[in-house]
């Protein structure tokens, strides 16, 4: 087991992009609270996204869904869309949990984690990449809606 000081700096890309992924996500909770506060707003409520706990992503996509389907009572494709958002986050943040949880240690061209059942897995730093790209396109849809 080696020390984060140990790292060398052929790895700071490495920890770069771990950073960058967990950055987008949040990035991902704030633009779906965005939305939800533009929704109220133009429904006419003014209470704040999560006043006195943050509501998990979970509560925030089903509000979110809720807000659209008053909006959009005869328009389903809205509500396909979200359906599709939701599966694309779901799927990240098993990506990303198993980032966060499961990092083992640097590997040439990327890094290996441990999943919930122990097997250890080879993620490339392009797979990393293409699943902040991933997110951030998932924000944008979002923001779509």
């Amino acid at each position: 087991m080696k020390a984060v000081s140990d790292y060398t700096p052929e790895d700071a890309a490495l920890l770069c992009s771990v950073g960058r992924l967990v950055c987008a996500w949040t990035m991902l909770e704030q633009s779906l609270e965005a939305k939800i506060g533009m929704l109220r707003d133009a429904m006419g409520d003014v209470r704040t996204v999560g006043a006195r706990t943050r509501p998990s992503m979970t509560k925030l996509m089903t509000e979110l869904r809720t807000m659209v389907s008053m909006r959009d009572r005869r328009n389903a494709s809205a509500l396909t869309e979200i359906s599709g958002i939701e599966r694309d986050m779901q799927r990240i943040d098993r990506f990303r949990g198993l980032i966060i949880q499961g990092f083992h240690q640097p590997e040439p061209g990327g890094f290996t984690c441990r999943d919930g059942r122990n097997n250890i897995q080879h993620i490339g730093l392009e797979q990393l990449e293409g699943e902040i790209e991933a997110l951030e396109t998932v924000a944008s849809r979002l923001l779509a809606v």
